[in-house]
């Protein structure tokens, strides 16, 4: 996989992928409070896939609505962004095998969610390209969040 790095508003990406999401499931509140312009040197489209599959996953992972929290903070020369989801959760033993191509978690919950185990795969390359790592925090019943690190300009 190949990257093409440019300048440009995380903000405005991140906007245009929630407004996405919501066209395409309505049952969740998607929030992110940033009103400041965030600027990246980046792979536009890659980090849209990123944002993409994050609120995809929450949304799925969430079957009965709730509230995504997307957030950002600078730490350093860093931008950490976080989605958050108050969904069914992950346990400890499978956070450690989320990141492998074709895994799915399979548990009574998630047996009828559909996906073919790619897509947090994926994600976690297209960060490693980045010279970034996702990472995962979660506890059964009560949500997950997936967070990363960008270089801010």
């Amino acid at each position: 996989m190949k990257i093409k790095k440019v300048k440009f508003n995380l903000s405005a990406l991140i906007e245009e992928c929630m407004e996405d999401a919501r066209i395409s499931k309505s049952t969740h509140v998607i929030i992110y409070q940033e009103r400041r312009e965030l600027q990246v040197f980046a792979d536009r489209e890659k980090i849209a896939m990123v944002f993409t599959n994050l609120i995809s996953n929450a949304q799925k992972y969430s079957p009965n609505g709730g509230t995504i929290h997307i957030t950002s903070e600078t730490v350093n020369d860093f931008i950490r962004l976080k989605v958050s989801n108050e969904g069914i959760g992950i346990s400890k033993a499978d956070q450690r095998k989320l990141f492998q191509k074709f895994i799915r978690i399979s548990t009574e919950k998630t047996n009828s969610i559909p996906g073919f185990g790619i897509g947090l795969y994926l994600v976690s390359n297209i960060l490693k390209l980045h010279d970034s790592e996702i990472a995962v925090e979660s506890e059964l019943e009560n949500g997950t969040s997936f967070s990363f690190d960008l270089k801010s300009i």
